[in-house]
């Protein structure tokens, strides 16, 4: 009795810790192979100054430092893998420990920082400050007045400092061309929307929302394709 009691508790041990999830700790070479996988989010956890003077391409910054670093990483998507880096890695650990406790699964923290990428040669691009968002901040008036004027409108949430954001503004600005008087798009930051996000049940960036006489009829998130978003509007228009 007493034997299959401790061999019980030695399988539960061993399947917690077993599926526990923890950071994995990478090297430059394996952190530039993960990246070009092109799956996941790169992130840069350092300050502003140093992101403009080099940083990997493709990076989203949300510095540690950040007052809403919480609320900054919150809005991530957490089905995808986190590339985290910072100069040395010992920021970025932090970091990393923090995404994993607050329910991201596949987090690999380059362990010795942008000094180990650098030695191997990798590059780096250099960049001007972040511009600051000059989206409205909309209440539910200004919002039910939008989407109940249009017949079909696509939301984009979005924030300044996320780049998969970016990767999608071509592709917005594409639907806009194409579909003017048709559609009415329109970007919103999420970083100061966050209740009416909320309501949308939009929990990660970008995210898009779809509404057809005032009604809510698709959501996404993630880069989607011009092809996938075009062939969305024109099925519902």
């Amino acid at each position: 009795m007493k034997k299959g009691l401790i061999l019980s508790i030695v399988i539960v041990l061993f399947l917690t810790h077993g599926f526990s999830q923890t950071v994995v700790n990478v090297d430059a070479i394996k952190f530039n192979e993960l990246i070009k996988s092109g799956n996941g989010i790169v992130l840069d956890v350092r300050s502003q100054q140093e992101f403009t003077r080099g940083h990997i391409a493709n990076s989203t910054l949300i510095s540690i430092s950040d007052r809403n670093f919480t609320s900054k990483v919150s809005m991530l998507q957490k089905e995808k893998p986190i590339y985290i880096y910072c100069l040395s890695g010992s920021r970025s650990r932090v970091a990393a420990d923090f995404l994993i406790k607050n329910g991201f699964k596949q987090v690999y923290n380059l362990q010795q920082g942008i000094m180990d990428w650098q030695r191997n040669n990798f590059p780096l691009e250099q960049s001007e400050n972040i511009e600051a968002s000059n989206s409205k901040t909309y209440s539910t008036s200004d919002f039910n007045t939008l989407t109940s004027s249009n017949t079909l409108v696509l939301i984009d949430f979005n924030a300044v400092w996320c780049a998969p954001c970016k990767a999608m503004i071509p592709v917005i600005d594409q639907l806009t061309t194409d579909f003017k008087q048709k559609v009415k798009i329109e970007k919103i930051d999420m970083e100061v929307n966050r209740e009416l996000a909320q309501t949308l049940d939009v929990q990660s960036i970008p995210g898009f929302v779809l509404f057809k006489n005032g009604k809510k009829i698709w959501s996404g998130n993630g880069i989607i394709s011009y092809t996938e978003l075009k062939n969305l509007l024109e099925k519902n228009m």
